[in-house]
C-alpha cells in the first residue's frame, strides 16, 4: 500500500494506493488524483517511508519511473 501525505492549499489530505503502480497509473490519467505539484509532507510504501529529493507528487512520480515502475 502507498499512502502519500501532502498539503493542498494549506489543508493537509491523505491519499492511499494498493501499489505505487497504481499510484503512477493515475497519474497518466488526463485529469490525475493530484496535482504535480503538491509538497509532500509524508510517505510509504508498504509501512516503509520513501525518501526523496524532490518532495512534490512529481518527483515521486519520477522516483517510481526511475525504478521501472
Amino acid at each position: 500500500m502507498l499512502k502519500i501525505t501532502y498539503e493542498d492549499g494549506g489543508a493537509t489530505e491523505t491519499i492511499q494506493y494498493d501499489s505505487a503502480k497504481d499510484f503512477m497509473a493515475n497519474q497518466r490519467l488526463e485529469v490525475p488524483d493530484l496535482e504535480d505539484y503538491y509538497k509532500i509532507q509524508n510517505v510509504t510504501l508498504d509501512g516503509k517511508p520513501i525518501d526523496l529529493d524532490d518532495k512534490t507528487i512529481i518527483g515521486l512520480y519520477k522516483h517510481f519511473d526511475d525504478q521501472g515502475v
